[in-house]
């Protein structure tokens, strides 16, 4: 080719060539797509809740922990307390969290019974 209709052999042309779509493997029809994140917020845990609820009301509210059974097996119990009266309480389970997360919810329960939204 001369150089009167424009080619210039190291410079890269744009030319109509097939695209080649990115798969997962090279000989697999399947197409690769990225996980895509999800279009929601965090879900908040019940003592988060319950604390922006106490938050809003000026509220503090104090919580008791205690532990039952053998090292081995502990078994923990947990309890809202807002002032003098006890708003939730958890059943035993195997773990602190899970003991404080039970108590948070029956205490949101509460406070949704006697009208504190």
């Amino acid at each position: 080719m001369s150089n009167d209709d424009g080619y210039i052999p190291w410079a890269r042309q744009s030319r109509n060539l097939p695209t080649r779509s990115m798969t997962t493997a090279p000989s697999s029809s399947r197409r690769y797509t990225s996980p895509e994140a999800p279009n929601r917020p965090q879900s908040l845990s019940y003592r988060q809740l319950l604390q922006q609820r106490l938050q809003k009301y000026q509220w503090t509210a104090m919580y008791h922990v205690e532990m039952t059974g053998p090292q081995h097996d502990q078994r923990w119990s947990g309890s809202f307390w807002l002032g003098g009266t006890k708003i939730g309480q958890s059943s035993f389970y195997t773990t602190k969290d899970a003991a404080k997360e039970d108590a948070a919810k029956a205490s949101l329960n509460w406070l949704n019974t006697y009208g504190y939204h």
